[in-house]
């Protein structure tokens, strides 16, 4: 694969991985305002599944974006890894990230649906 290709795929699923981020985090935040502010006896259910949807979709599409991007770092040739953009990039552990942000959603939906029930 062409190497200014691969650093493109690598910057734009970077930025798909920052828009999961955002979109998730910013429904996390507004289901928490209303767990915290509205009255919502008797819709507990509704509001656990607006808890539990961005928590799932956050999850697994942070773990699907940073796996691409473990694998388009892997195909890498010998004169991409050798540059300074290689190997910063090759120095990003995402292995352990996509199970820490995924951990991040999951831990903040636990807490979430606490606060509900």
């Amino acid at each position: 694969m062409d190497q200014t290709l691969r650093a493109s795929i690598q910057t734009s699923t970077f930025y798909y991985f920052m828009i999961v981020m955002v979109l998730t985090t910013i429904s996390q935040l507004s289901t928490m305002m209303v767990i915290v502010f509205a009255e919502i006896d008797g819709k507990e259910s509704v509001v656990a599944a607006s808890v539990i949807g961005p928590c799932l979709l956050g999850a697994f599409g942070i773990i699907r974006l940073l796996t691409n991007m473990t694998h388009l770092i892997n195909d890498m040739d010998d004169k991409m890894k050798s540059t300074n953009y290689g190997n910063a990039m090759q120095s990003i552990p995402f292995p352990i990230l996509k199970i820490f942000f995924a951990l991040i959603f999951v831990i903040v939906a636990v807490i979430q649906l606490s606060a509900i029930y």
